[in-house]
């Protein structure tokens, strides 16, 4: 892709809403809410919101600038630092390979959702319905491709008129909507007994484990260490200020984090509901207070579009990773690119979809398709790219050459973060993942 032909960002709020977009996703949807209960509820907040400001948010910055310095994608852009380290940005763009697939399952499951909210009879055996979908080898597919063709076609419609444009729409709405189920949630009898577990901090419960929890949640929450920024940023006109324009970036994370919190905890503690993890907390837990609510059909087709939302605004910045990758290193235009690497996300995407039923037998170290790829994305690929950002960045560009602050104290500051903390926290987050600590 030709620099001087490259396409841009046609106004800084679509890139915030992009950027934004991004980061919120299902893992501030469900992941969040989850490993907050988990964890002693107000002290990983408080830990959370910390690590967020101190680490999650100068690699943000990083990569943005990296990305807008280098006006190319992470394997080019890593070229810049050294010839020899692009296989670090193609960590985030393996990343963005490997999540695409299965995520696009995940969202055909919203899909199905949207649709049984229109009938409380599709919540009549919450966990056997939601098993028996999984696990039944047409429906998922239909559902997944659909989901995929919608990722696609957004991709396939270039930075300005295709994704600038969708997240501009859909990331305020989604605020609204969950302002909505908030409102709803706050309304309900004991709800602030679940407000008082998610805000009040009781740092007795803080652990070692607390504290590797939260760190992990900060950085795969902002979507750090894929790639993303760095591609995003590739498309930065010249005259943007990063720090400024990037600054709402992780408020708006932070913000839907912290209003799914005090939507989902209020319900989980009004109705006396145990907090599932993962999948099962979206569809089997929250369908069954939906269909105890008043007007509960309504609320569900709220949270399964707010969810719609969250899931294909990130779908469509790690697809976005991928195409721009092949587009300046294997020279292929946009168009090729989206259908070249959606055949294969539907190729593989489909394996990771049977592989809850027809494959359920295929495993690889005891777990299924769908669960070794997510293990591989999140707990090794984003942890050993983000850490190889920092030290590619701290250690040998030098961060001050991304010419992000001029205050001196506050650029030695950030110095720090890159070159020390944040490596080490990471490092110990790998460790952590692979089982050596």
């Amino acid at each position: 892709m030709n620099d001087s032909l490259r396409a841009s960002w046609g106004s800084k709020f679509g890139l915030i809403m992009a950027a934004a977009g991004s980061a919120v996703g299902l893992g501030n949807l469900w992941r969040f809410p989850f490993v907050a209960a988990e964890n002693g509820g107000g002290v990983f907040l408080f830990l959370y919101l910390l690590i967020t400001l101190i680490l999650g948010f100068p690699l943000l910055l990083i990569e943005t600038a990296l990305g807008k310095k280098a006006q190319s994608d992470p394997v080019g852009a890593m070229k810049r630092i050294h010839p020899s380290f692009g296989f670090i940005g193609g960590i985030g763009v393996l990343a963005g390979t490997v999540i695409v697939p299965y995520y696009c399952v995940i969202g055909g499951w919203i899909l199905s959702y949207i649709t049984k909210s229109f009938s409380y009879s599709s919540f009549d055996s919450f966990e056997q319905n939601f098993t028996s979908f999984i696990s039944s080898p047409i429906p998922p597919l239909i559902f997944f491709v659909l989901f995929l063709l919608i990722t696609a076609t957004v991709v396939y419609m270039g930075i300005q008129n295709g994704i600038e444009r969708f997240c501009k729409a859909t990331m305020p709405a989604l605020f609204i909507l969950l302002l909505v189920l908030m409102g709803r949630a706050l309304t309900l009898e004991n709800a602030l007994d679940g407000v008082k577990y998610f805000f009040y901090p009781d740092f007795s419960k803080m652990t070692l484990q607390t504290l590797l929890t939260a760190t992990g949640q900060a950085f795969f929450s902002l979507s750090v260490g894929m790639g993303v920024y760095i591609t995003y940023g590739s498309y930065v006109k010249t005259e943007i200020d990063i720090v400024k324009t990037m600054s709402p970036v992780p408020v708006f994370d932070t913000t839907v984090s912290l209003l799914t919190g005090l939507t989902i905890f209020p319900a989980v503690f009004a109705f006396g509901v145990s907090m599932n993890s993962g999948p099962g907390l979206v569809f089997i837990t929250l369908p069954k207070i939906f269909a105890s609510l008043p007007f509960g059909t309504f609320f569900a087709l709220v949270f399964f579009i707010l969810l719609l939302f969250s899931a294909l605004t990130s779908s469509i910045s790690l697809m976005e990773v991928v195409v721009t990758f092949l587009c300046d290193q294997m020279k292929m235009t946009r168009h090729k690119s989206v259908i070249i690497f959606s055949t294969f996300s539907l190729i593989v995407g489909t394996f990771v979809s049977l592989s809850f039923g027809e494959f359920n037998g295929f495993k690889i170290g005891g777990k299924i398709l769908f669960d070794q790829m997510d293990y591989l994305a999140s707990n090794i690929l984003l942890p050993l790219g983000a850490l190889l950002t920092c030290i590619a960045v701290g250690w040998f560009m030098g961060v001050e050459k991304l010419e992000l602050f001029k205050n001196k104290t506050t650029l030695t500051l950030f110095k720090v973060s890159i070159k020390y903390l944040s490596p080490i926290a990471i490092m110990i987050i790998l460790l952590h993942a692979i089982g050596v600590i």
